[in-house]
């Protein structure tokens, strides 16, 4: 299971990387949500409420065209009834371009079917921050529920 996951995480790893070099002109690192200071990465990143989880959720229920996902065996309103420990802080690349991706797990139960979903949260210079899930990484990355690469951006801009 170790393995696939790591596998997942470095098939998500190459488009971010890609892209990895517009974020070295940026000195100042681009806090992620619930990231209180640079250089310091905590699970509340992969837990925030609105900002990650909220998204994640909204988009899947435009893509896989359902009213109910469920979230870490999540099962009141307003993320009340999820269980914490299911949402996984897997782990942080960093490099010395500024860059930095958090790397989270959770399980996510839609149509019928229920799998651990690897994602990624990473700054975006044009959106503060962008989140990566999906594609056939292996049974680990969430390759039922999101079959294709899906990238998260917030609507809003930094000023």
């Amino acid at each position: 299971m170790k393995k696939l996951l790591l596998t997942g995480i470095a098939a998500l790893l190459m488009p971010a990387l890609l892209a990895s070099s517009a974020y070295a002109d940026n000195p100042q690192p681009l806090l992620l949500p619930s990231q209180e200071k640079p250089n310091f990465f905590t699970v509340q990143i992969c837990r925030d409420p609105r900002k990650v989880l909220g998204a994640i959720r909204s988009i899947a229920f435009h893509i896989l065209k359902t009213t109910k996902v469920i979230i870490a065996h999540g099962v009141g309103p307003d993320w009340s009834g999820y269980e914490p420990d299911d949402i996984r802080l897997e782990g942080v690349l960093t490099n010395t371009n500024n860059t930095v991706m958090v790397f989270c797990s959770a399980t996510f139960s839609a149509n019928e079917v229920t799998e651990r979903v690897v994602y990624a949260i990473r700054p975006d210079p044009d959106h503060f921050y962008a989140i990566e899930l999906g594609g056939d990484y292996g049974p680990a990355a969430g390759h039922v529920l999101f079959p294709y690469p899906i990238t998260i951006r917030p609507a809003s801009t930094p000023q």
